[in-house]
């Protein structure tokens, strides 16, 4: 399958990293230096957009806020490739979808990796080996089109669970979004409390714990805006109260250990 992946950056340079053993693979990038660094990691590199098509499918891997226009500037060009984004959020491309050419095949990938470290030097095959795949319907997807994806997703060593574009939103707000928030109002607590350098005295339960507070900005930002996050942090709010709550209380705190037992 001729896989051309546009956006070489961490979640771009796995995938494209990762398949070119099975499949024929090149990538392009508009920044001179992320195309340079693809290179040196030995994928075969485009020098412009328009030099990603023809092919089977173009994973469009770009920041979130690339994606419909990278999406648009494809579409009129795609004849019979597969238009597979990944991602984020899909909510803005389920829209998309909905006016773009009748033709063009469009369908949403989101692999359930990442690292607060990016760009293609970070980039690592198996960051996606054994992950959770979320493949995502649009208006412009058919049965052809979602199989494709579910064969560029198992070919990386993922799982697929196929979902609708307003599911797998809520789904991250809840899975990656609040997480994230957490470990930013974490980080933050943990530090005004200290009375020594952070570095002095974490172990590995805070740094786990607060490894997400260091998430670049551009990947952040598009996570704090996922729709329901308000809501779960409202909820994380109310069970960290029943905590509170609970404190000095060691028959209360039981039960709140042993709510989370029943639900594992």
């Amino acid at each position: 399958m001729r896989v051309r992946v546009v956006g070489l950056g961490l979640i771009g340079g796995s995938i494209a990293l990762g398949l070119r053993g099975r499949h024929d693979v090149a990538g392009y990038d508009r920044d001179d230096a992320a195309r340079a660094a693809a290179r040196g990691r030995g994928i075969v590199v485009v020098d412009a957009l328009d030099a990603v098509l023809p092919a089977d499918a173009v994973v469009v891997a770009t920041p979130l806020a690339a994606v419909v226009p990278t999406l648009r500037a494809l579409a009129p060009r795609a004849a019979g490739a597969v238009l597979v984004e990944v991602g984020s959020l899909k909510a803005d491309v389920a829209l998309f979808a909905e006016s773009a050419p009748e033709s063009v095949r469009i369908v949403g990938l989101h692999p359930m990796a990442g690292s607060t470290a990016s760009g293609i030097a970070a980039a690592d095959p198996a960051l996606l080996r054994g992950r959770p795949f979320l493949a995502v319907a649009t208006a412009r997807s058919d049965e052809r089109s979602m199989a494709l994806v579910g064969d560029l997703a198992r070919d990386l060593g993922g799982s697929v669970t196929v979902c609708s574009p307003a599911v797998h939103d809520r789904a991250i707000a809840a899975v990656s979004a609040l997480p994230l928030a957490s470990a930013i109002a974490l980080d933050a607590v943990a530090r005004a409390a200290l009375p020594m350098p952070f570095e002095a005295v974490a172990g590995t339960g805070i740094r786990d714990a607060t490894r997400l507070a260091a998430t670049p900005p551009e990947l952040a930002l598009p996570l704090l805006g996922a729709p329901g996050l308000p809501e779960h942090i409202a909820a994380l709010r109310e069970r960290l109260g029943e905590i509170e709550r609970a404190l000095g209380d060691e028959r209360a705190l039981r039960r709140l250990l042993a709510e989370r037992a029943e639900r594992a």
